[in-house]
């Protein structure tokens, strides 16, 4: 059992450096493309923070579906993608470079108080 918690470990790893890295010139990305970042994101969030606002999340995230995830926001940068988790009754909001770097994710109430509205 330790030998596939080590496999599962480096495989998050690997997965966290490409999502959580700069994509430079890899050119852009659309908007599905960000709704699967922002899941894969989430995904990885329940085994580490990785420096994002929100903080490590709860397990419930590895099983929200990609129908749970939506653009709410686009703009030349980036895209905003709200994640609904029903289970945990939480939303979180993932702020995503147009090259396909999670520059942040945020709780849905800190990220109506940071915007000064409600999405």
């Amino acid at each position: 059992m330790n030998i596939f918690k080590k496999i599962i470990l480096i495989a998050t790893l690997v997965m966290s450096a490409s999502v959580f890295a700069h994509s430079g010139a890899h050119g852009q990305i659309n908007a599905a493309k960000a709704i699967q970042i922002a899941q894969t994101s989430a995904k990885m969030l329940t085994f580490k923070a990785h420096g994002m606002s929100v903080g490590k999340i709860k397990k419930s995230w590895e099983n929200v579906k990609k129908s749970q995830f939506e653009i709410v926001k686009k703009n030349p940068a980036n895209y905003v993608v709200k994640a609904t988790n029903n289970k945990a009754e939480e939303v979180l909001f993932f702020t995503i470079s147009k090259a396909g770097e999670v520059i942040d994710v945020k709780d849905g109430a800190s990220y109506k108080q940071g915007h000064g509205h409600a999405h």
